[in-house]
């Protein structure tokens, strides 16, 4: 692995003592602070359990939530990853199909787990007087909600940021004013921050910058221009460019992260001990006996790094057993032959369960991904150089997984911007859709609002079923816990947003 790369292991004998295991989805016991506060234990060891259990269940995720969300859904959504193989659980499926025992988890679990913690770690940092430690936390409450509303649209923000460890029904907000108000309380955090260089409290619980508040801050802004531009078509529409163009004006005027300080998540080396604890691909692909759970990358993505000597290629898959790169297709009827596929490299799944060490981080927000938000940025007018931003996020991207930039970026036309002013934004959300492997969720969120994957409309040789009918999902379904639990708020969001169905469009999606 890339030695930039390189973050604090977590380590699965500290995961048992960091877990706040709570019975519903927004509230627990009035006596958590009982239960959670050992005296015995110092101040700064409970900041670092509470924050190392944070960033574990927001950007790392437990095996179900990974599984489930990160991979069958958005993944497959994104085409980036298929279970279309023979072999597989899922060969020869439809993949844009709602699983509500899945979609419970991927909404139920965060909120249980992610946002319980976060108030908790709030309210040790405003017991402490820590002010960058509240700004850190402020920053990863932002970035869970941005998670949560870019799958399912509107829900809970504002009433459950607070600290305070009981929240019953929060009322949800439309995603304008969840991305209106995120927009502007990072940089009130930035501001916060300011110019402290003081390592915050807790920090070997922080495995993303270990307690360093200037590249949170960093962080935060990068976060503001990845949610600026997801949303400035929908905010120019509703009247308001001048509110959007001055957040990204402001963005562009600031630090955004580069090679140096890119935020991603090393997960434990470790054998694994308990599959729910720490298990991402690599638990899911090796887990399971046989071919079960298996799968494999999509011909889109395997050949645009094929066909253009992309050194990547070798470096994320490998070769198939009967020779060569090629990759299956979403929702294919006729599942293709195991041994035709090529397959997830070491640096994705590991050799096994117990040889994890070339493994490559989890993405949260790196450095590619900055230098396509700039050219993108650049392209639609703002500052900056489209295209110096463009080849430094395919050579931030090519670094990331250990291979060498070599002559790639000066001999491939691909490397190079080209064409209309359209023509350039393709390329860069390809190249940005590329780098974003393994995280399916800003995957999926990029083809929505590019359209960078057209319709199905083949019904004799792929899936073009109901509600999608060939489109992929704009939406995942709200969790019949939450519609049990919180009838009454979700009612409203649902009259707001339009029908509880993976085919209702988010605010932000004009396409």
């Amino acid at each position: 692995m890339n030695n930039r790369n390189k973050k604090n292991s977590i380590k699965i004998a500290n995961i048992a003592l960091i877990l706040i295991v709570i019975a519903s989805t927004f509230s627990c016991t009035s006596d958590f602070e009982e239960i959670n506060r050992n005296p015995n234990l110092p101040t700064n060891a409970r900041a670092e359990n509470l924050l190392g259990g944070v960033q574990y269940f927001t950007f790392a995720e437990p095996r179900f939530v990974s599984w489930r969300g990160n991979l069958l859904y958005t993944s497959q959504f994104s085409h980036q990853f298929t279970t279309n193989v023979q072999g597989t659980w899922w060969a020869g499926v439809d993949s844009y199909k709602n699983d509500q025992g899945w979609t419970n988890g991927v909404f139920d679990q965060p909120y249980k787990k992610s946002s319980i913690n976060l108030r908790a770690l709030l309210i040790e940092y405003q017991d402490l007087n820590d002010i960058q430690g509240m700004a850190i936390t402020r920053i990863m409450m932002s970035m869970f909600t941005q998670k949560m509303t870019d799958i399912f649209g509107n829900v809970p923000h504002k009433e459950i940021i607070v600290p305070k460890i009981e929240v019953l029904n929060p009322k949800y907000e439309t995603q304008k004013e969840i991305y209106k108000f995120i927009l502007e309380d990072l940089k009130e955090q930035m501001n916060i921050i300011g110019a402290s260089t003081e390592t915050i409290n807790g920090a070997k619980g922080d495995f993303i910058y270990q307690g360093d508040p200037q590249k949170w801050k960093v962080l935060a802004n990068t976060l503001r221009l990845r949610m600026a531009l997801r949303s400035r078509d929908v905010f120019i529409a509703d009247g308001e460019s001048s509110f959007i163009d001055a957040v990204i004006n402001d963005c562009l005027a600031n630090p955004l992260i580069d090679d140096t300080n890119e935020a991603t998540l090393e997960r434990s080396k470790e054998p694994l001990i308990n599959a729910n604890l720490d298990g991402g691909f690599e638990d899911v692909y090796w887990g399971f006996a046989g071919l079960g759970s298996k799968w494999v990358p999509t011909e889109r993505y395997v050949s645009l790094l094929r066909d253009n000597n992309d050194p990547r290629l070798g470096e994320i898959f490998t070769e198939a057993e009967n020779g060569g790169y090629k990759g299956s297709f979403v929702n294919i009827r006729t599942a293709p032959e195991w041994e035709d596929m090529a397959k997830p490299s070491e640096k994705i799944i590991g050799k096994g369960l117990s040889d994890l060490k070339d493994q490559v981080n989890v993405m949260v927000l790196t450095a590619a991904e900055s230098n396509f938000l700039q050219a993108e940025a650049a392209l639609l007018g703002y500052a900056g150089n489209a295209n110096a931003s463009y080849q430094a996020g395919i050579s931030s991207s090519i670094r990331f997984w250990g291979a060498e930039v070599g002559t790639f970026i000066a001999s491939e036309p691909i490397a190079t911007l080209s064409g209309s002013n359209e023509e350039q934004l393709a390329q860069v959300h390809n190249q940005r859709w590329l780098a974003s492997l393994t995280n399916g969720y800003e995957s999926w969120s990029l083809v929505r609002r590019t359209d960078l994957i057209p319709q199905i409309t083949d019904n004799t040789n792929y899936w073009v079923s109901q509600p999608n009918n060939g489109n992929v999902p704009n939406r995942l379904p709200y969790s019949s816990t939450e519609k049990t639990l919180n009838k009454e708020n979700i009612t409203v969001a649902i009259q707001q947003q339009g029908p509880d169905e993976m085919n209702t469009k988010l605010w932000w999606d004009m396409n």
